[in-house]
């Protein structure tokens, strides 16, 4: 019955757009005619804000590594996790004698200067992490002073690794070895491990984090990396090589998978920045751009004062009502590539996210994913039903805010042009009809 209906209405409106002139439609409506508009000089207002913290102990890849981006400054990500026992239990045997114990992570992707050199810390917690608690970006957990390990390394993405313990390759992933002496001594003693419990007694977990912070760093603008890497791929694992009284070249893995708690910390220090002269809103900021970036960055807030004059002349029909948003020239560098999909999302009255009706249109049709055009560079959102809805029914417009999809997995952000921009300024196109 649905499609019956569609393929009348579809028949009935080949009938009527048959144009006798341009904007004129047919058949005659009240002695008039039914005309179709176009608008796009709306007032659109603009803010860049800082987000609070996004949640990180659910996403499905964690960051690692310290970037300078030579326009929002500093950047970097941590790594606290659990680690668990591969089986139900373990048993290392007697007169353990402990050979070495290597940390790896498997790899995903690189953002920033490949060529620049990684210095990171390895240290244990305190106490693990707790399995009912949510965990996010801004959370700060305690460590042992005394670190497991220090390590300085080009990221590679691309070679694959002979290991000489099996003689196997194995794809790219880090390796870092383990040396404190204390850890190593309370692993050797705290065999047999009958169960998680009675490990995470004996070895906490571990947080991962650069030498240098976003505060000291020594890096120019444009050099260092932040690492993706898989936690739950069967290479991410501690691995424990040792003899006991019975067999030597013995092994022993330890998982950090989904079934471990695992976050990551991120942090950021715009000082000096243009995106900080936005978010204290400086007077003496750049009022032709906008930014948006991962990582629990910042976002846009976007207002539109003056949409419901669109109503003021009569009712009218939205037919489409796109929202564009161009990336500012030259703000891409070698290793500043913009976000891939953003999304555009609304507040309720008390303040919290909801998604526009047009995103359960599906996303085809809501749109927000990065589009080369050659000379340009866009986002474009259908917000048709929303345009809609706020003219005609009780919506309120509690503002929209432009957000970067895979802020926890991905280290990427976009200086968009603004609504001041006289190149490639923010755009709201709609077309109407009047009843």
């Amino acid at each position: 019955m649905r499609k019956a209906i569609l393929l009348s209405a579809i028949f009935f409106f080949i009938q009527l757009f048959s144009c006798k002139k341009d904007g004129e439609l047919t058949p005659d409506f009240d002695n008039g005619n039914l005309s179709i508009n176009f608008v796009d000089t709306f007032s659109l207002q603009t803010t860049v804000l800082a987000e609070d913290s996004l949640r990180t102990d659910l996403s499905i890849y964690n960051l690692l590594g310290l970037y300078n981006d030579p326009i929002f400054g500093p950047m970097s990500s941590s790594i606290y996790a659990n680690v668990a026992l591969s089986g139900a239990s373990t048993d290392f045997g007697t007169s353990v004698v402990i050979d070495s114990v290597v940390l790896t992570l498997d790899y995903v992707e690189l953002y920033g200067d490949t060529a620049t050199p990684m210095s990171i810390n390895v240290y244990e917690l305190t106490a693990p992490l707790v399995t009912s608690t949510n965990y996010y970006s801004n959370t700060f957990t305690s460590y042992q002073s005394t670190s497991l390990a220090s390590s300085t390394f080009i990221p590679n993405l691309k070679d694959s690794i002979l290991t000489t313990v099996d003689s196997v390759m194995h794809k790219p992933h880090l390796r870092i070895k383990l040396t404190n002496s204390t850890f190593l001594t309370n692993l050797a003693n705290g065999s047999p491990y009958a169960d998680n419990t009675a490990f995470s007694s004996v070895f906490k977990g571990i947080y991962i984090t650069t030498a240098d912070s976003v505060g000291n760093t020594t890096l120019t603008p444009g050099a260092g990396s932040i690492a993706s890497f898989d936690i739950n791929s069967s290479l991410s694992t501690i691995t424990v090589y040792y003899n006991n009284s019975l067999a030597d070249s013995l092994q022993e893995s330890f998982k950090i998978n989904s079934e471990t708690t695992k976050y990551s910390r991120f942090a950021h220090n715009y000082a000096g920045t243009d995106v900080l002269k936005h978010i204290n809103n400086d007077p003496t900021k750049d009022t032709t751009v906008t930014y948006v970036s991962t990582m629990a960055g910042v976002k846009t807030k976007i207002e539109m004062p003056t949409i419901k004059e669109l109503a003021k002349n009569g009712s009218i029909i939205i037919n489409k009502a796109e929202l564009v948003f161009t990336i500012a020239n030259n703000t891409e560098g070698d290793f500043d590539e913009a976000i891939s999909s953003l999304s555009l999302v609304g507040t309720n009255s008390a303040g919290e996210t909801i998604f526009l009706p047009d995103f359960y249109e599906g996303l085809d049709y809501y749109g927000g994913t990065l589009v080369n055009g050659g000379s340009s560079k866009t986002y474009t959102f259908n917000i048709s039903r929303h345009i809609q809805q706020l003219l005609y029914h009780s919506t309120t417009d509690y503002e929209l805010y432009l957000l970067a999809n895979g802020g926890s997995t991905t280290a990427k952000r976009s200086v968009i042009s603004s609504e001041k921009n006289v190149i490639s300024k923010i755009r709201l196109n709609i077309t109407y009809s009047k009843l």
